[in-house]
């Protein structure tokens, strides 16, 4: 279960995939998508082959940001459940004080 703990790094996460965002679209075009000025083609148009050229490229950077942010999110979600075993073993360590300071 995700806790206010969770709350806290969700700016964080933001800013990372929005930086992530920004730097994907920086990638320099390759050969393939430049290889024919869309003036050279009638009416402006590109050649089917090289769109969908650039749209597989966009789909690898986004895989690639999502598969980021997926081990991004599992490691926090691992550090919380460790979070949240200290704070069972600290509240049954409290409870096992008690009970020793009743008895004595």
């Amino acid at each position: 279960p995700i806790s206010f703990f969770f709350l806290p790094f969700s700016l964080p996460l933001f800013s990372f995939s929005n930086y992530f965002y920004k730097m994907s679209r920086k990638i320099p075009p390759t050969a393939s998508s430049t290889s024919t000025p869309s003036s050279s083609l009638p009416g402006g148009q590109r050649p089917i082959h090289a769109m969908l050229q650039q749209e597989k490229e966009k789909e690898k950077t986004t895989e690639l940001s999502i598969q980021t942010m997926m081990q991004i999110l599992q490691n926090m979600q691992t550090k919380i459940d460790k979070i949240d075993n200290i704070e069972k073993n600290t509240e049954n360590t409290e409870k096992r004080t008690e009970n020793m300071e009743k008895r004595m």
